[in-house]
């Protein structure tokens, strides 16, 4: 019984802590990509177009939060190990937006299917946007992804939770947000 309760306990850990990180994720995805949402506003008023869905924001923070999770669950990245702290946060952030690539794609053939345009018209909507049209969220995405990677390597490098103290107070390991 009471290795039962270790392991519920455990467990509950687990997934306040996991809830706590899917917030932390979730905050810092809506506060870059309201900035990205104000800088798209801003351009295209510029071009006398009415523009300012802010609420995508915080759906698309969510979502990704949700996909960067899961990567982590798959342990995206890890296989290699780069020794240089630089080169692994390049290479988890490059891995982590590769992830997000492939499930963004798979979202949007799902939302051309659900939309009743079949996969021919996802493959010919897919296919007519220019090129900087499908790098340029990539590109930003990448600037996105490699502050938060490089959080949780420096955080890893100095010790589980050194880095979360430092930053944000506290003695405890569970004081600070946990990876």
């Amino acid at each position: 019984m009471t290795e039962t309760r270790k392991e519920k306990a455990s467990a509950g850990q687990r997934f306040k802590a996991e809830m706590r990180e899917f917030a932390f994720i979730s905050c810092y995805l809506w506060v870059c990509f309201v900035a990205i949402e104000i800088f798209k506003t801003a351009v295209l008023r510029e071009q006398g177009v009415a523009y300012l869905p802010l609420g995508v924001a915080i759906l698309k923070a969510l979502v990704m939060a949700k996909f960067i999770l899961i990567g982590k669950a798959v342990r995206v990245g890890e296989r290699v190990e780069p020794q240089v702290l630089a080169h692994r946060i390049l290479w988890k952030s490059t891995a982590f937006l590769l992830l997000l690539m492939v499930f963004s794609v798979l979202e949007e053939l799902v939302l051309s299917l659900v939309h009743g345009h079949g996969l021919s018209g996802f493959i010919t909507g897919f296919s007519a946007r220019p090129l900087g049209e499908m790098l340029a969220p990539s590109v930003l995405m990448l600037l996105v992804l490699i502050p938060l990677i490089a959080f949780e390597e420096i955080d890893r490098a100095l010790g589980e939770g050194s880095l979360s103290r430092l930053l944000f107070g506290g003695a405890g390991p569970d004081s600070g947000r946990s990876s």
